[in-house]
């Protein structure tokens, strides 16, 4: 390796549970073997129990979670105690085996053997680093007067909401047998507080559930507002806003507050161009996906002299309208609306399921004829959301693509000319940028087929050649659903007697791949750490998650037509 640029690379899965197991060790004698998730704990044992491990945890549990690591003292050939890693020693890592049978015909042999690494001199150790798994996260825009740019939507915390009976009341002299109907709640100096009801026989409420804007409800509302049930003149059913949501500003443009709320007139033809970049667009459209849709106002009411403001909320429905009936960029977007009186709309065609955990209706029902209220606005609220293609475990191939980056979305209104310069547009904010997923399955088998190629077990192709050799085993290894934090080992072994004259180092890569949340994770970080602060060599960097936002609005799946095959990626 001493004629690369690079260094050689060899993984470790130590995504196996906790155990406290007996094995029984060559000499007869039985022991027990400690791990914090897939970390032997315990000192003085042989590299081999770790298979011992691996096969009680695949017994119980799958083979996704039967992945062990430990730290042995190169010296004793035995797991390293406390003692020995105070005292700086020479170690080495192994991991215990993938593979199921030792042989895949009469001579090739060795492959239940546990996976070592090479002597490592914590005095040559050159980089020590931890990798966290990251969510993915979806761009998520808000368009016009929405809870988030115009801000103060009101809180529901633990008993927020006083006064609340069920069976025998509230009698607020609603309609009998009503199921998951939406209720605006009066009082208050803002709106779209609303609840979802359900009422018996006689129209007295049964169960209700808060309709949320993100972590509130409504907007515009002030701390002791008390929200009531119209017609509720017992007075049984009360939510008092205890907190408000702040207005929320984009954080390039600044742009947020009562600024969004943009008032529409009759007679007008409004457009908004939408454009939507990265990788998921570029493959479906070997180009950006963009879009200008238009929304006319009608006609203005007969004798007018000067136009009059109409509902924005028809505004913003027939935009989004246009948008998800685009083939362009219909597979990239969901999209809610949130009328004048801040309730939320959803897209037509979201399923009768979706739309009873959502608490809400589609836009296609939006009433007619609704009357514009002087000083209220509506809004689109818009996230960036792809399905990709992605076949199963079976056909797996290394060159299969898998879509890691986000779509970013653009948005703006613009003039006649598709010019968003020339005019006072509506203000868009970004709630949420986007961001990309970390420690994907997908990467961490790649990683580990890659590892496994350097050992000579290379992943066949052929279907059946994958059998033989034990490929399945490979592959079935990692969860690729599932999301892995990662530690990194950098070390070098000099070469001080090389032919050619030259002083050399040859460069190893150890990467231990853990679940995200297993406890191995955090002790196997203290462990090396503890290690290498008794040898006085580098310490731990750290490589944590960025976090865009707070848990935004909650969308509805994507549509069937929307759909390939696989998982969706944000």
């Amino acid at each position: 390796m001493a004629y690369f640029n690079h260094a050689f690379r060899k993984t470790f899965l130590a995504t196996g549970v906790s155990q406290s197991t007996s094995v029984t060790l060559l000499d007869g004698s039985v022991v027990n073997a400690q791990t914090q998730g897939g970390v032997l704990e315990t000192s003085g044992l042989p590299t081999y129990v770790l298979n011992s491990l691996s096969a009680s945890a695949e017994a119980d549990n799958s083979t996704y979670e039967s992945g062990y690591v430990g730290i042995f003292n190169s010296g004793s050939q035995l797991s390293a105690s406390d003692q020995d890693l105070n005292n700086c020693c020479n170690v080495f890592i192994a991991g215990s085996a993938i593979y199921n049978n030792d042989k895949i015909g009469p001579f090739a042999g060795g492959y239940t053997e546990t996976n070592k690494s090479k002597v490592i001199n914590p005095k040559y150790v050159s980089r020590f680093y931890s990798v966290d798994a990251c969510e993915p996260q979806n761009e998520i825009v808000h368009v016009g007067s929405t809870y988030y740019t115009y801000g103060a939507g009101a809180t529901v915390p633990v008993g927020g909401i006083a006064n609340v009976s069920f069976a025998g009341g509230p009698a607020t002299g609603l309609a009998a047998n009503l199921v998951n109907a939406l209720i605006q709640l009066d009082g208050g100096t803002g709106t779209g507080a609303t609840i979802v009801v359900t009422t018996n026989g006689s129209g007295l409420v049964t169960s209700y559930s808060v309709l949320l804007n993100g972590t509130g409800i409504g907007k515009g509302y002030t701390v002791g507002d008390v929200l009531t049930i119209p017609g509720d003149t017992s007075g049984t059913f009360e939510i008092t806003v205890t907190a408000i949501q702040p207005t929320g500003f984009d954080p390039i443009t600044g742009a947020g507050g009562t600024a969004c709320c943009k008032e529409f007139l009759c007679g007008e033809t409004y457009s908004l161009r939408l454009d939507i970049k990265g990788s998921p667009a570029l493959r479906y459209l070997n180009h950006n996906a963009y879009l200008t849709v238009d929304a006319y106002t009608g006609c203005c009411p007969e004798g007018s002299i000067a136009p009059v403001a109409v509902n924005s909320t028809e505004v913003f429905i027939k935009w989004a309208d246009a948008i998800i009936n685009s083939p362009i960029v219909n597979p990239f977007v969901r999209i809610v609306v949130q009328d004048e009186a801040g309730v939320l709309w959803y897209a037509p065609g979201t399923s009768a399921a979706d739309l009873a955990q959502l608490g809400g209706d589609t836009w296609d029902n939006y009433p007619a004829g609704v009357a514009h209220v002087d000083g209220a606005c509506a809004g689109l609220i818009i996230a960036g959301a792809y399905v990709d293609t992605k076949f199963g475990d079976c056909t797996f191939q290394l060159t299969d693509f898998y879509e890691k980056e986000p779509v970013k979305l653009y948005l703006s209104e613009v003039d006649y000319n598709g010019d968003p310069c020339t005019f006072d547009g509506i203000c868009v904010v970004h709630e949420c940028l986007a961001t990309q997923a970390n420690g994907l399955g997908e990467t961490m088998l790649r990683d580990l087929i890659l590892s496994e190629s350097y050992r000579q077990n290379f992943l066949a192709t052929d279907l059946r050649i994958r059998e033989i050799t034990q490929g399945n085993q490979l592959v079935t290894a990692i969860n690729r659903s599932a999301l892995y934090d990662a530690l990194y080992l950098q070390h070098n072994v000099p070469r001080f007697n090389n032919p050619s004259g030259v002083f050399d180092n040859d460069q190893y890569l150890l990467q231990l791949i853990f679940p995200t949340g297993s406890t191995g994770y955090n002790y196997a970080i203290d462990l090396i750490n503890g290690w290498l602060s008794n040898c006085g060599v580098c310490q731990l960097e750290g490589y944590g998650c960025e976090t865009s936002c707070e848990v935004p609005i909650t969308f509805p799946p994507l549509p069937l037509k929307s759909k390939r095959k696989g998982d969706v990626r944000f």
